[in-house]
């Protein structure tokens, strides 16, 4: 009975799905996975086609790669040459601070020297601008005005790599300064410039203090760190002033003693022209003597 049962049972299923049929392509699909998933095989008609394409992606991901690296050192280097200066303008009254100035003519740093210096530069909002307007606009803040008392004296130095961007921006410089008796120009070479660093000092402030120096050996940067230029160049005429009137005591002591020459040597002349005389004279007297007793003797 069972028998029967499993017969029927096979019979009804077949007539239930024997008009059922699978395409090919998903048959061949069906055995690709199967064999894949349970046998973990790849069918021969692809394996070629998945080297192709590993191929292509691994040259697409080197060449995407080595875009990636071009563009980033072409940024990095970029980047350096914008940001490094090229020149320097050192602008000193007191505070102490220098700008720095790229191959472009722009703002590129800011640094203070002393206390004062680092707030203004804190303070001021000239990065990227091209220098000359960024002097224009230092001029007339109001942070560089708290600074300037009456008597307040400003020095811009300028120092650089290229002779022609340093001759452009000293004109620029002289031209803010025209007209002005409280600024003064200066200049100098990159080398003197990192003695200056070296020293802790802006460039402005160790030129003067160079001068100083010649007065008063014993003179060191931070005895003049935070003096005001007005202050500095004060203390050098003092010392200028000094050596001056030491000059001309020390001319006018050997004036006198020439004159003391020059007058013993005169008297010396008149005595010699005074004996001279006398014995001219007596010469004169004892000739005549002479000739009156030949003439008496006649």
């Amino acid at each position: 009975m069972n028998r029967d049962f499993n017969n029927e049972l096979n019979t009804d299923l077949k007539n239930a799905f024997g008009h059922i049929h699978a395409e090919n392509a998903l048959k061949e699909r069906t055995k690709d996975y199967l064999s894949q998933k349970i046998y973990n095989h790849t069918p021969r008609w692809k394996t070629g086609f998945s080297l192709h394409l590993f191929r292509k992606t691994t040259v697409f991901r080197h060449t995407a790669a080595l875009t990636a690296c071009l563009i980033a050192l072409l940024f990095i280097g970029g980047s350096w040459v914008f940001m490094t200066p090229t020149a320097f303008i050192s602008i000193d009254i007191n505070p102490s601070l220098e700008l720095g100035i790229n191959r472009f003519n722009r703002i590129v740093s800011i640094r203070g020297y002393n206390e004062d210096g680092e707030e203004l530069a804190g303070s001021l909002d000239i990065r990227f601008m091209d220098y000359d307007a960024a002097l224009v606009s230092l001029l007339d803040s109001q942070e560089l005005e708290s600074y300037l008392s009456p008597d307040a004296l400003i020095t811009f130095t300028v120092a650089g790599d290229s002779e022609a961007q340093y001759n452009e921006i000293f004109e620029c410089v002289e031209s803010c300064a025209d007209g002005r008796s409280d600024i003064q120009c200066h200049s100098g070479d990159m080398s003197e410039m990192q003695n200056a660093h070296e020293a802790g000092l802006s460039f402005g402030k160790y030129r003067a203090y160079l001068i100083l120096k010649e007065f008063d050996s014993s003179v060191t940067p931070d005895d003049i760190r935070d003096l005001t230029m007005r202050e500095l160049y004060d203390l050098i005429d003092s010392y200028s002033d000094s050596s001056e009137s030491e000059n001309i005591s020390s001319a006018d002591s050997c004036s006198g003693s020439t004159d003391q020459e020059n007058r013993s040597q005169e008297d010396r002349s008149q005595e010699d022209r005074s004996r001279g005389s006398r014995s001219q004279g007596s010469r004169h007297h004892g000739n005549t003597g002479q000739e009156s007793g030949r003439h008496s003797h006649k």
